[in-house]
């Protein structure tokens, strides 16, 4: 006689059911902050990279012309010409001859909102990836020759008044105003290892954000200048300043134009990572108050006038990152 053996269907049952995905949502709650890190920490490298890239063009351009590239050239000659960024004398030197072959420095740089023509929009509105921190999305003018990487302006504040004080890396030339020379090595007593030469900066969204809030300090603020003769002052101004200053998504637009409102200088008059203003009482003859900022954690990207890329910290001394930001200013600088 045999016995009937019963066949039994083998599954989950509900509670194994909901125990596996309870187990899977934490795996994935573990994992998902360690890949966002690491994807962080590439793209930061990739930043780093971009930085040091712009460093080498920079010091080849100075090998070829015994000079540093006119970055704030406003208004040469009197006419609203010729007005071309650094990045523009720099494309030859990251693999982009052919965007510089085709400007035409007889006409107006090209500028995405448009307020001189388009004359050069052929050469000058394309994306640059080594122009671009991957960190930072591409906000303007759907990502068209985006930027996030400025030439430092130097510190104002020196009772110059809308003068301001040409110090950095940055040359004005131009008509009006005080107009300086193009900067050479020579030109950095401070020493190239102490003289920042770049950093960069937060792309600014256009839109009514609330005051206080992460996006709105990001955005430019209004004019802050004539409150005194010290750094800490001019940019303790901008930081009690509440208004925006009427350019909504104009910083990071357009890397061709040597404008300071659209972003071609910053200033270490204002520490990293704080709100950027307009002016220090004349932006159209090269002083700013434009902060340098990043998406990074804690501080952002610089690179040195030697071409070393360093991070820097947000809660820098602002005494030392004063002293970094000029090239002449016989500070002594300490360790950072």
């Amino acid at each position: 006689m045999f016995r009937r053996c019963k066949t039994w269907r083998t599954g989950f049952t509900l509670i194994e059911l909901l125990v596996v995905i309870a187990i899977i949502a934490v795996l994935v709650a573990l994992l998902l902050p360690a890949v966002q890190q690491a994807r962080e920490a590439a793209r930061r490298s990739t930043c780093k990279n971009n930085l040091k890239q712009i460093s080498l063009a920079m010091h080849n351009y100075h090998e070829t012309h015994g000079t540093f590239p006119i970055s704030v050239g406003w208004n040469p000659n009197g006419e609203r010409r010729g007005a071309f960024s650094d990045k523009v004398y720099l494309l030859p030197f990251i693999d982009r001859a052919n965007e510089y072959n085709l400007t035409d420095e007889n006409q107006f740089p090209w500028d995405s909102r448009g307020w001189f023509g388009n004359d050069n929009i052929l050469a000058h509105s394309v994306r640059i990836p080594v122009f671009n921190c991957p960190t930072q999305p591409n906000e303007i003018a759907g990502g068209r020759a985006n930027f996030t990487y400025a030439i430092n302006n130097g510190v104002a504040g020196n009772g110059r008044g809308a003068q301001g004080n040409h110090n950095g890396m940055a040359a004005y030339v131009g008509g009006g105003g005080n107009s300086d020379g193009p900067v050479r090595f020579r030109d950095v007593s401070d020493g190239t290892s102490t003289t920042v030469a770049y950093s960069e900066f937060i792309i600014e969204r256009a839109g009514n954000y609330p005051v206080g809030s992460v996006e709105r300090n990001r955005q430019v603020h209004n004019w802050a200048g004539n409150v005194g003769s010290t750094p800490a002052a001019n940019r303790q101004a901008c930081l009690n300043q509440n208004s925006l200053g009427g350019r909504p998504g104009m910083r990071g637009a357009s890397f061709a134009w040597s404008f300071v409102g659209n972003g071609a200088t910053y200033t270490h008059t204002m520490a990293p990572n704080d709100k950027p203003c307009h002016s220090f009482e004349g932006d159209w003859l090269g002083s700013n108050m434009m902060s340098a900022s990043s998406m990074h954690t804690g501080g952002v990207n610089v690179a040195m006038a030697d071409g070393a890329v360093r991070f820097v910290s947000e809660n820098i001394g602002y005494s030392v990152w004063t002293a970094i930001g000029t090239r002449n200013g016989a500070e002594i600088v300490g360790e950072f």
